[in-house]
Formats: structure tokens, C-alpha cells, sequence
């Protein structure tokens, strides 16, 4: 039954209810306060609507001056995104959270776009004295506010957005909001209504910028920069401003704007009957459940409620996150380290991928000197992976504990006597969802050198629950100093407070322990970049031991095995199984049918019988054996051969026993029993004579070795199954056959060294040994490797390296044994005449060393000197307690005969995508041997499937397979290969309207079709163009005559390739575009609106393209160039392989190619803009830092910086690479960074940060001018309206000053102001209309060549070789110089 509590708690919410429906139903609601006001056609005052779009704004002149604050205005605005402005319109979206800088009141600040609306939708703002209205504002402030029992209303102004909708023109989701200004000669009221169902959208849509939109704000704002937000303001909470309120009404606000005192704020309703709440209702679900993340349930408790994350979803409920999404973290520092202060300009960065609990964390910049100890304050590197770490077996990590919200306390304690304190406050998400941290630091740390390389080792650290809402941890931790052979040891103990909320059907968490699990660890200071790097890879819920095949996280199917692989895991199918995909998409085990695929090794003369997970071998009728060798009866008696378990299928053939390939009735088997035993006996009796034939035909081998080594024809020898048993010790034997081993010569039979006593074989000749270098081992197709006697195999399998034998046996026979007593026990300290000293001698029964002796048997190997094997040892065995014959290494037998073993008894011998057939690793069908010995798929080399005439090669200095045209043919190895035909020149073989010319390599000539005709030089056909065809030009365009032949040209105000030409687009003008690393930022030439309109990883080089209105750059971390519009939507990859460190670029917008700068493969590079895969290096000697590039189109010139420390310089050449010369060298330049060429004049502007000017030279004089000495350290530099610009490193600021040299306001961002601005550009609205010979049809180059402007050429251009191309040779990108 219910409780008495429960009982009265419902009648307290019941009676709450009511008194609420009651008290306010007969006053409030005769207001009608939450319903809009309306204009009436016909009344006194006036009315604005708004233009529809994403930024309007319009005024409304006032008739009768308002106050606001302090102060006093009479012009209002009222502006698309839900915000009225004071004096100044406001109609540009500003992604940043109050203040905006402007007085102003926000209703629902928020990316409004009405551009596809209908005409539903309405944005208006009116003044009215019309008295009805007057009397219902009046007494609305006249009930909320005790003092103001005779305020009467003079004016009402009202602001209304009618069902809108958001960026970028959404519709499907509407908002509906209205703002009224109540006001006298002295006083103002703001009454915000949020209708009932009217507020559906928070945030615009801002895909590919990066940054989200700060969710609606609603508040106040001053012209002395006093601010006021209303509760859920800028957070997903201010969806509920509509049901809320501070009025008594759901949806209705009310606020006392002026007057109002300097050292106060707005102020709120005193009347107590506003209250809607009671007591009862404080704690409970029904009046905060707002306060849970909307992905969040809320769950009443006995007392106070408690918040939980939906599924899809983690978090502490007050914040939620989206599983598998990732986060990005923002912090500061502060403090004091080693008694130096903390530089504060360094920014913490981290960007966590929580599907993996892996981390990514930079800090810069930071001077060396604090850069390098701060990799030792482990705190900054454990924290924010212990929040995502992975959870393993539902344990909860620390945002689903915090919400990231929480305090955490560290101190460091350092062997070595020094102790740091560590405070890191989480402030949770900020408005654009990044996690926000400020770190103080107040100690010592011990002193590393910036170059040490630091390493910590995976490690496991337990936390303890001291109670609900705080941990404790105490770890030692051990970091390796590598480059100073140095350990340094230290103790963090750290403590965690949060705010906990337990549901009351959860446990006490007190004195339980969690383990997590760091791994992959990096700690890095790059001093070029002046950033701390630091990343580690987090689990929470492990054990000591656990990994992901124990730990829960592994999900394998049945039939495989999980295998833990780094950090991770695989799942491998069981052997005899392989991986197929169901009809679902799933990767499923399967069993392997080796009897169908032939992929057994079953005798021809047996059959293959399937099994689950591998097959059994059964011999046909008229044979016997194991099912591996199966001999016919007739001569079975008369073979010998070595039965085998080559353990496929689950055979346990018994060697010493004859299986007969079908098993027989048990009663069949007593009849036969006597037989059978008799017919072994008699087996056994004729392979003993057998062996001795063999010996004695050994021995006449050995005698007689100039005599013909193969069998007389005429003697009866029984048959045997191969010549194996023939082979030399040094030989193989392979299908029968035996080969000497490289190094030896002979038949196989009989092998002789090439090589001297003090010689090896190394490389095809012998190398004396008296320098113990190491040499090449010989290896098999199972990648079995063995070394020459005297060397031993290298860890890593790749050398023999040369290896004395100096271990204490081999010491103690130099060592005479009167001395150090090391005989056997069987064995005599006896003068030895010939050595000059006593030695060891086994007695008589006895053989060995004297330091080993063993007894002597009459029927032993050692009294038989020929018993055993020519590939057996005759050894002793504690067993036996005798000598007995053993086969060798690689051999197997009973060490009477010994035959090689086979290379593999099962697949898994044999690798990947291989089977063991016959004792030979074969690949799989549709599978073939590289040249790395490795099974890959037939026809695939690495990632690609090579041509035809190609094969794989594997590079062994990179480790990477790749394809190679066959000797004497070229082309593509990937698309097929073609012969190598005589050169023109040599054949004149060009067809007709052909002629042969000489190609870029002055060596090589090739037949080309005349003007007018096209084909491959040998066939050639007079081709369509557009003086015979009009219709092959667009009809915006016209067919001109041109160096590159008759071709079609689009008109002025048109671009294309002529084909089609498409009319140019007048794209937004007259603004900045700057990287700032993180983020690429748009400033209004005025200053006046600053958005970041793309996130990047660390953005360096910038430039746009204005015909398509794109601006493109380089991102050194992601190693790409990337492109998007100039408002940072449709955001696409250009560049995204074979990039190293792309720092400067510059586009060619006439010739459309865009050109760039590779500091870490020191090239300058070019690609063509409509095709990005014709690309091609111009420049890759003499360069050691380039940095910014330029590129001149009118004047057909490129430039480039070198930041070369020891030559800094300039330098420039023609668009193909051509014509390289030194404009400005070290007498001139420090460290020149960015540059810009001047339109008018053609000058080559730049930033140096080491003379700290930025200054200009013109190429034709070398002249060179000071536009301004002031910078502090320049780095991107820009022209327009007559101003120079540049982005500045010390004020972080965009600097600029006219052409007179006088400086002008400098423009300020407000997104990640401590990070460095780059590369700039301004986009203005002029656009060259200019034409080049490559820009139509890529200049007629064909074979896939790029082609590049070169006024020097005749034709004006040149076609550049590119990697696709087939008939010339694309020299390497990193040449020895």
C-alpha cells in the first residue's frame, strides 16, 4: 500500500496545482499577457517589416525618446536574428556569446534565415499609443511590480518574428517570438512572450565550419557593457523560455529596464503571487525536469531528482553526449613553474575520438624552456583521457560520473626532491559544445632538455571512491629519459570532486576501486611549432591482465579466435575455416572444403573426405597407406616409406603401424591378425637388408667418386619412392631431385665448396672470413632463413652475422685439464706429445672429447662407424643410455635413413592465404607469390592489382610492395604496360600528317599529329574543331586561332573550357580571409563582423580563387589541402596524398592551377584546379624551408620564400619551374614568410619576422622599399583598397597600414585569440578576365601532362610530365643531392 509520505506528498502537488490554476486564472489570464500584440491597420504610429534573408534590418525612427539602462535613444532596430539594437543595426549573425557590444535586447538571439519562406512568416516592429493596449501593459507592470501601482504606459514598442525559420533557409522547423518595450518619460519594462508551441529550433544549421552555433540567447545588454541572460540562455534549456516564466504565466517575461543605478542590474517581479511553484514541488521532476539534457530522462527520488542519459547517449544527465562522437576540450594555464610564470598565451587543445578513449592534446605556444618540463606535469596528459576512457563492462568513466563539470587536485612528488601542484577546474560545455578547463600550476618539476625523448609505459591506476562525489588516486610513475639513459620517478596523487546524484536504486559507490588502463602514451615538444604534444590511449573497467580478448570489449563469431593486436583486437578464423560475408554484410567463419578446392594433401591414390574444420585421407582399393602416401599393393611390400601425421582433419595415423585405408569388420580384422603380423615381419626383415645395400652402395660412392655416380642399369635395385636418400649433406632435395646448396658445387649427389677453408659464399663469390662481416642468409619459399657454419641469423631476420664460438666448453679445451680439472668422469688427464700439454681422453669403452664421454655398445653407432644416415649424427641419449642415430636438422627418419622433412605439415606453416600441399607451401586459389614471398591476391602488389608486363617488387627500405613495368616495357604498372618501341627517330615509323619530335628528355623522340589532326603520331585523322563545326563552341563563346591551334574562347564575363562557358558569378566581396591554425576566420574590412567559417587541424597556407568564389588551404596536421566557399559551406578535399608539410599556396585563377609549398618534402608543387590529380613538382633541389609562395599571372612569374636559416632567401622562376634565379638572399631577408604580388606594378611584397618589416621589391631592378617598420613579428600578408595587411604573432592581431605607411586600426578575433594568425587573403570584387594558352582544354596536352604557362616557350606553354603520364618519366620526389 502507498505510504502516508507518498499520500500527502500527492495532496501537496494536487493543492499546488490548483492554487495555482485558481489564483491566477481570474486576473492574469483577463490580461491576456500571453498573447501577442497586435498592429491595427488604421491606428496611431507606424510599422516596419523586414526584407526577407538571413541579415536585414530595418529602423524605426522613435516619437518619443526611450530609455534603456542609463541612457537614452530615439532611433530602434529591429534585425533578422531575433534582436533589437539601439541606435546601430546589427543584422549579421555573430556566433559569440553576450556580450555583443551593442545595447540591446535579445528575444531569442539565434541564425535566423527567412530566404525561403512564405508569406506566413513576417518580421515587423511598431510603436503604439493606441490606449487599449497602453491600459493592458500598464497593469501588467502595475501587478508583477509592488512599487509601481500608478505607472501608466505612454508608448508600447513592439518587435514580433512570426514563424521563422533558421539557417541556411530551413523551414521545416518555425519559431514565433515577440518583444514589447512599455514605457514612460523615465521608465522602461520589457515583456518577452514565448507563445505556447512557438519555439522549435534552437540553432542554425553551419555544416563545414566546424564551430555550431551558439544556442538561442535571450538577455539584456548596455551601452557601458552590463549584461543580463534569463535562465537557459545559450544552452539547450532555452527551449523551455515557452514554459517557464517570471511572471506567473508559462511563456511570458517580464523585466524593469530603466531606470537603473551604475552599480546595478534589470530588475525582476517582487510580487510574491508570481510564484508558481510550491515547496513540494521544488525538488521533483515536475519543476526541474528542464534541468536535464534534452537526451536525458529524469527520475524523482525520495528526495530531489536525479538525471540519466537516454541510450544513443553518455554523460551524467545534466549533460549528454553522442556516442562515438568526438569532443574537443579548451583550457588555459596560469601559475608559476620552476619560478618562472606560466606562459598564459599558451592554449590548451585536446581532440578526443571517445568511440577509441584515444586523445589528442597540444598545448602551445610555449617557450622551450617550459614546453619541455610541462611534458613531466602528468596530470595535463591523464585528466581528460580519464573522463572519455573507453568503458569495459558497463563501468562508468569520468563524464558519465561528471558531466565535465568537476575540480581536480593533484600534487606531483619527484624523487628528486621537487613537488608541483596541479589545479584543474572543468567548467563543462561551453556555448559551442568544446569542453572548457582552466589549470593552474604552482611548484617545481626536475629540468629535461627540450630534444630529450621522453617515455612512459602503459600503465594501470587505481581510483578509489573516498565517497559519493569524490576519488582518490595514488600512482608512481617511472618516465624514461632515453636520449640521458635517465629514470626519473615520481608519486601523483590526485583527487576528484565532483556533484553526485545517485538514484535510489543505485548503490554506495564509498571504498569500491576502478582500475584504467593508459596506453600509447606520447609526450612531444615540438620547439619549430613551440607546442607540447601529448596523447594516450584509456580504458576504465580493466584488470591487471585484461585486454580486449578478456575484458568483454572483443566480438568475435563462432569458429575464430580473438587475437588482442596492439591496443586492440582481430578475430582470426580457426584453422581450416575462412572469413566469408553473410548475406547480411557480416563476416562470418566458414569451413574450408579442402576436398573441393584440391587444397589437401591427400595421395592422388586416395580419396578426400571433408570434415568440419579440415579432411581425412582415406587410399583408393588395390593401395595402402596413411592416405598421404598411398603405394600400390604390388609394391607396397617392396617400398619403404615414413608414414607421416600431417595432422589435417584430426588424423592420428600411428607411424609404426600400416593403415589399411578402409577399416574392416572386427571379425575380418582376428582372420587377418596372423597374416598381417607375418607380412611386417617379414617388411621389417627386407628393409634391413635394404639398409645395408644402401650402405654398401654409400661406401662405393665415396671410394670411386670420379666413377658414374648413378645406379648400374643392369643392377636390381629395389624401387624406390624418390632419389632423396641420395643426397649430399650439402644438397636439397626438391620432387626428388637433389641440389647443391649455394656455395657448392656437383651433381647433388656429391657437392664440393667453392670457397677456400678461411672463405664463405656471400652475393655469388667467396669472401674471406678473417673480417667476420656479416653476409646475406639463404632463405626458402617459407621464409625460413639459415646462415653458413660459423654465423648466426640476426634479430630481425635479415643478416648472418659472424659468431666465434667462445662458450666455456671451447674455453676449457685451450685450458690445460691438469689445471682446471674439467674432464669427464669417464675419462683421463693425460700428456698429449702433439698439443705439448695434458688433455682429456675417454677411457677405454668409452668415446667423446674427454670432457663428454659415452659408453660404447657392440651393436652402437660407435663402434659402426657407417650405421647411420649420411644425414644422421651418432649421439647419446640419457634415455637409451647409448648412442643412438638421429637425423639431422631438416631431416626426418629413424637415423638409419633420413629423408628432407617436408617445409610444412599444416597451413599454418606456410602464412596467410597459403595451404601446405605434399610438405610444400602452395598459395590458395586465385592467390600468387610477390616477390616479398608472401600469398597475396593473384594480380595484387600492396593496394593496387598490377597491369599487365608489370610485377611486384617489394622495397625493403620502406617496406612496401609496388608494381614495375617488365624489362623493356614502360607505362603505367598499375593500368598495363606497353612495349618499348625504337624511337622515332631510329624506326621513321610516324604515320602520315605526323612528325617526329624531340620529347622533354633531349634523348627520346616521339611521333605527334600535325596541327589539325589527332591520334598517337602513327595514326593520325584530321579532327572536328570549331571553324568547320560551330557547334563544338558554347554559344556564350568564340573560335579563335591560338598557339595551341583553333579553339573556343568564352566571351568576356564568361568562364568554361569554351565547350561550355558558364556566366561569372558575382560572389560576396570586401573582407579578410586569415588561418588561424584551428580555424579558418572571415573579418569585414571594416572590423566590424568577425565569424570563423571553417575548423581545421592546424591550417597554415591561404588562398582564393575568385571565378568559383572558393577559398582554399593547407592543413599541415591533416597533411591536405582543402577547399570551401567563402562562407565556408561545401567544404571539399583538393590535395590528400603524397603531402607532407603544405605550408604556402597561391592560385593561378586565369590558367586555374594552384600552386604550394612543401616544407617537409622541401618542394614547390603544382595542380591543375579542375583536375587536382594532373599535379606535378616543379622545384625539389636547393630548397630547405619553403614557406610562402606567389604566383603572378599577368606577368607569368612564380615566387617563393626559403626559411633557410643559414641562406634565407627569395626566389622566383617562370609558371612550369623554368627560369629559376635568386631575387633577394641574405643580405636583404632574414626570415621571409608570407608574400604578395602587387596587381599594378607587379612588385613581390613580404613579411620578414626577423627584419620585422614588411617591405616590397620590384623583379625588374631588385629595388626594394619599407612599407612599414613596425610589425612585432609579420606572418601573412595581404593588398587592397590601398592597404597593406598583415597578421601579427606578438599582438595576435590583423595590422595594417595605408600606402603612405600610416597605421591603421587594428582588427581584433574574438574566436582563439591566443592562437596564431597565418596566411591571409582578401577577397575583392574584381576578378581577372584574362585568357593563357592553358586555359582551354588544358592547353591541348595530351598523355595526361599538365599544362604550365611559359612565355619563353613557342607555343607560350610547356606540357609537364605528371605521374599518369606513359611517355616520359617523372623524376624522384627525393633526388640525392
Amino acid at each position: 500500500m502507498p505510504s502516508f509520505g507518498s499520500k500527502f506528498l500527492a495532496f501537496l502537488l494536487l493543492s499546488s496545482v490548483i492554487l495555482v490554476s485558481g489564483q491566477f486564472e481570474h486576473y492574469l489570464d483577463s490580461l491576456r499577457s500571453s498573447e501577442l500584440y497586435e498592429f491595427e491597420e488604421g491606428s496611431s504610429g507606424s510599422i516596419q517589416y523586414l526584407a526577407k534573408g538571413d541579415s536585414e534590418s530595418a529602423v524605426l525612427q522613435l516619437e518619443q525618446p526611450i530609455h534603456f539602462y542609463g541612457e537614452q535613444y530615439e532611433k530602434l532596430y529591429i534585425n533578422t536574428n531575433g534582436i533589437l539594437t539601439f541606435n546601430l543595426d546589427f543584422p549579421d549573425y555573430l556566433n559569440q556569446q553576450f556580450p555583443l557590444e551593442n545595447p540591446s535586447i535579445a528575444a531569442f538571439y539565434s541564425n535566423v534565415d527567412t530566404s525561403n519562406s512564405d508569406d506566413s512568416t513576417s518580421i515587423s516592429l511598431f510603436e503604439t499609443k493606441e490606449q487599449e493596449t497602453l491600459d493592458k501593459a500598464s497593469k501588467i507592470v502595475q501587478y508583477a511590480f509592488s512599487s509601481q501601482h500608478d505607472f501608466q504606459a505612454s508608448q508600447v514598442i513592439v518587435g514580433t518574428w512570426r514563424k521563422v525559420g533558421y539557417f541556411d533557409s530551413k523551414t521545416d522547423r518555425l519559431n514565433t517570438f515577440q518583444v514589447a518595450l512599455i514605457a514612460d518619460e523615465q521608465q522602461t519594462f520589457v515583456q518577452l512572450i514565448y507563445p505556447e508551441g512557438g519555439l522549435n529550433w534552437l540553432q542554425g544549421e553551419t555544416a563545414g565550419s566546424g564551430l555550431p552555433d551558439i544556442r538561442a540567447q535571450a538577455g539584456f545588454e548596455g551601452a557601458d557593457g552590463r549584461y543580463y541572460k534569463l535562465n537557459g540562455s545559450g544552452s539547450a534549456n532555452a527551449r523551455f523560455l515557452s514554459e517557464s516564466t517570471n511572471l506567473g504565466v508559462p511563456g511570458v517575461w517580464l523585466f524593469e529596464v530603466a531606470p537603473i543605478e551604475p552599480e546595478l542590474n534589470v530588475r525582476t517581479p517582487d510580487n510574491d503571487e508570481t510564484r508558481t511553484e510550491s515547496p513540494a514541488l521544488a525538488q521533483s521532476c515536475q519543476a526541474h525536469a528542464h534541468q536535464c539534457h534534452e537526451q536525458a530522462e529524469c527520475h524523482d527520488n525520495a528526495e530531489g531528482y536525479c538525471c540519466v542519459c537516454q541510450s544513443g547517449f553518455f554523460g551524467n544527465g545534466k549533460s549528454c553526449l553522442a556516442n562515438s562522437k568526438p569532443i574537443r576540450v579548451t583550457g588555459t594555464l596560469s601559475g608559476e613553474l620552476n619560478n618562472h610564470p606560466v606562459t598564459e598565451e599558451g592554449k590548451l587543445q585536446s581532440y578526443v575520438v571517445t568511440s577509441e578513449g584515444r586523445t589528442y592534446t597540444t598545448i602551445h605556444p610555449l617557450i622551450p624552456e617550459q614546453g619541455a618540463q610541462l611534458r613531466l606535469v602528468l596530470p595535463l596528459l591523464t585528466t581528460v583521457p580519464w573522463l572519455f576512457a573507453k568503458s569495459v563492462g558497463g563501468v562508468a568513466n569520468g563524464y558519465q560520473l561528471t558531466g565535465g563539470v568537476f575540480t581536480h587536485i593533484s600534487r606531483l612528488q619527484f624523487d628528486s626532491g621537487e613537488s608541483l601542484h596541479v589545479n584543474q577546474t572543468f567548467e563543462g560545455l561551453n556555448p559551442w559544445d568544446l569542453l572548457s578547463v582552466k589549470i593552474e600550476l604552482y611548484g617545481e618539476v626536475p629540468s629535461v632538455a627540450a630534444q630529450a625523448v621522453l617515455h612512459l609505459p602503459e600503465y594501470v591506476e587505481e581510483y578509489t571512491f573516498e565517497r559519493p562525489g569524490e576519488l582518490k588516486s595514488v600512482q608512481v610513475h617511472k618516465i624514461e629519459i632515453t636520449g640521458d639513459q635517465r629514470v626519473l620517478e615520481l608519486k601523483v596523487e590526485q583527487r576528484i570532486l565532483y556533484r553526485s546524484c545517485l538514484r535510489d536504486d543505485e548503490p554506495d559507490p564509498s571504498a569500491t576501486k576502478v582500475l584504467q588502463k593508459i596506453s600509447k602514451v606520447s609526450l612531444e615538444y615540438v620547439d619549430g611549432d613551440q607546442a607540447l604534444r601529448i596523447g594516450a590511449l584509456s580504458k576504465v573497467g580493466v584488470t591487471a591482465e585484461s585486454n580486449a580478448c578478456n575484458d568483454g570489449s572483443a566480438d568475435c563469431v563462432d569458429n575464430s579466435i580473438c587475437v588482442p593486436y596492439e591496443d586492440t583486437y582481430r578475430c582470426d578464423c580457426h584453422h581450416g575455416y575462412a572469413a566469408q560475408l553473410d548475406e547480411r554484410g557480416a563476416e562470418v567463419c566458414l569451413d574450408i572444403d579442402e576436398c573441393a578446392t584440391g587444397s589437401h594433401v591427400c595421395d592422388e591414390n586416395a580419396i578426400c573426405a571433408n570434415t568440419e574444420g579440415g579432411f581425412t585421407c582415406y587410399c583408393s582399393e588395390g593401395f595402402q597407406g596413411n592416405g598421404y602416401r598411398c603405394l600400390s599393393n604390388s609394391t607396397a611390400d617392396n617400398i619403404e616409406y615414413l608414414p607421416t601425421n600431417q595432422g589435417q582433419g584430426g588424423s592420428n595415423t600411428d607411424p609404426n603401424q600400416s593403415q589399411d585405408p578402409y577399416p574392416q569388420p572386427e571379425g575380418d580384422q582376428n582372420e587377418d591378425r596372423a597374416q598381417e603380423q607375418e607380412r611386417q615381419q617379414e617388411q621389417e626383415r627386407e628393409w634391413e637388408r635394404e639398409r645395408e645395400r644402401q650402405r654398401e652402395q654409400e661406401r662405393e660412392r665415396e671410394q670411386a667418386s670420379q666413377s658414374d655416380t648413378h645406379p648400374n642399369p643392369g643392377e636390381q635395385v629395389p624401387q624406390q619412392p624418390d632419389e632423396c636418400y641420395r643426397c649430399s649433406h650439402y644438397a636439397d632435395c626438391n620432387n626428388g631431385r637433389c641440389t647443391c646448396h649455394e656455395g657448392f658445387d656437383g651433381d647433388g649427389y656429391n657437392c664440393s665448396a667453392l670457397c677456400g677453408e678461411n672463405e664463405i659464399w656471400d652475393n655469388d663469390h667467396c669472401e674471406p672470413l678473417n673480417d667476420w662481416h656479416d653476409v646475406d642468409p639463404v632463405c626458402d619459399a617459407l621464409g625460413d632463413c639459415r646462415c653458413p657454419h660459423g654465423y648466426d641469423l640476426t634479430e630481425d631476420g635479415l643478416r648472418c652475422s659472424y659468431a666465434q664460438d667462445f662458450d666455456q666448453e671451447s674455453i676449457s679445451e685451450l685450458i690445460p685439464c691438469d689445471v682446471d680439472e674439467a674432464c669427464h668422469i669417464n675419462a683421463s688427464c693425460i700428456w698429449n706429445n702433439e698439443e705439448l700439454k695434458n688433455s682429456c681422453n675417454c677411457k677405454p669403452g668409452f668415446r667423446g672429447d674427454g670432457f663428454t664421454c659415452e659408453p660404447v655398445g657392440e651393436d652402437s653407432c660407435g663402434n659402426i662407424p657407417d650405421l647411420c644416415d649420411v644425414n644422421a649424427a651418432c649421439v647419446y641419449t640419457e634415455d637409451l643410455v647409448k648412442l643412438v642415430c638421429q637425423c639431422r636438422e631438416g631431416y626426418e627418419g629413424d637415423g638409419f635413413r633420413c629423408q628432407p622433412a617436408p617445409h610444412c605439415r599444416s597451413a599454418e606453416h606456410c602464412g596467410e592465404n597459403a595451404i601446405c600441399e605434399d610438405g610444400v607451401c602452395r598459395c590458395q586459389v586465385n592467390f600468387e607469390r610477390d616477390d616479398s614471398d608472401r600469398c597475396v591476391p593473384a594480380g595484387r602488389c600492396g593496394d593496387d592489382f598490377c597491369g599487365s608486363n608489370a610485377i611486384c617488387k617489394l622495397d625493403s627500405a620502406q617496406s612496401t610492395q609496388f608494381c614495375s613495368c617488365l624489362e623493356g616495357y614502360q607505362g603505367n604498372p598499375v593500368q598495363g604496360c606497353i612495349s618499348k618501341p625504337l624511337s622515332c627517330h631510329v624506326a621513321n615509323n610516324c604515320g602520315d600528317h605526323a612528325s617526329c619530335e624531340p620529347t622533354e628528355d633531349p634523348a627520346n623522340y616521339e611521333c605527334q599529329c600535325l596541327a589539325g589532326f589527332k591520334g598517337d603520331g602513327h595514326v593520325c585523322i584530321e579532327e572536328q574543331n570549331c571553324l568547320n563545326n560551330p557547334t563544338l563552341c558554347d554559344m556564350n563563346a568564340q573560335c579563335r586561332s591560338t598557339n595551341a591551334g583553333l579553339v573556343c574562347v568564352c566571351n568576356q564575363d564568361f568562364y568554361g573550357n569554351g565547350s561550355i562557358c558558364q556566366e561569372r558569378q558575382r560572389h560576396e566581396s570586401d573582407f579578410l580571409i586569415v588561418s588561424q591554425g584551428v580555424g579558418i576566420l572571415r573579418f569585414s574590412l571594416n572590423g566590424r563582423k568577425v565569424q570563423i567559417i571553417s575548423m581545421a587541424q592546424m591550417a597554415i597556407g591561404l588562398d582564393k580563387d575568385c571565378v568559383e568564389g572558393r577559398v582554399y588551404w593547407s592543413d599541415i596536421s591533416s597533411k591536405k589541402i582543402v577547399s570551401a566557399k567563402y562562407d565556408g559551406t561545401d567544404v571539399r578535399p583538393f590535395i590528400t596524398t603524397d603531402i607532407e608539410s603544405p605550408e604556402g599556396i597561391a592560385i593561378d585563377v586565369i590558367s586555374r592551377r594552384l600552386y604550394w609549398a612543401d616544407s617537409g618534402k622541401d618542394t614547390i608543387e603544382v595542380a591543375s584546379l579542375d583536375d587536382p590529380t594532373l599535379r606535378a613538382v616543379l622545384i625539389n633541389k636547393q630548397l630547405v624551408n619553403p614557406r610562402g609562395i606567389a604566383v603572378d599571372p599577368y606577368r607569368e612569374k612564380l615566387y617563393w620564400s626559403d626559411w633557410d636559416r643559414n641562406s634565407p632567401k627569395i626566389e622566383m622562376s617562370n609558371l612550369d619551374g623554368t627560369g629559376r634565379e635568386l631575387l633577394l638572399g641574405q643580405q636583404a631577408v632574414n626570415l621571409p614568410n608570407s608574400l604578395v604580388v602587387l596587381e599594378n606594378s607587379g612588385e613581390v611584397c613580404f613579411a620578414d619576422a626577423g627584419t620585422k618589416k614588411v617591405e616590397c621589391v620590384n623583379p625588374e631592378n631588385r629595388q626594394v622599399r619599407t612599407i612599414s617598420n613596425e610589425p612585432s613579428y609579420p606572418f601573412g600578408i595581404a593588398y587592397a583598397q590601398d592597404k597593406f595587411y598583415w597578421t601579427d604573432w606578438t599582438t595576435k592581431k590583423v595590422e595594417s597600414v595605408d600606402s603612405l605607411g600610416t597605421r591603421q586600426t587594428a582588427l581584433q578575433p574574438f574566436f582563439f585569440g591566443s592562437h596564431k594568425m597565418f596566411a591571409m587573403t582578401v577577397v575583392e570584387q574584381n576578378c581577372p578576365q584574362y585568357q593563357s594558352p592553358c586555359q582551354i582544354n588544358n592547353g591541348g596536352c595530351t598523355d595526361s601532362r599538365l599544362c604550365l604557362v611559359n612565355r619563353e616557350a613557342p607555343s607560350g606553354k610547356s606540357c609537364k610530365c605528371t605521374s599518369a603520364s606513359t611517355g616520359c618519366t617523372v623524376p624522384a620526389p627525393y633526388p640525392n643531392l
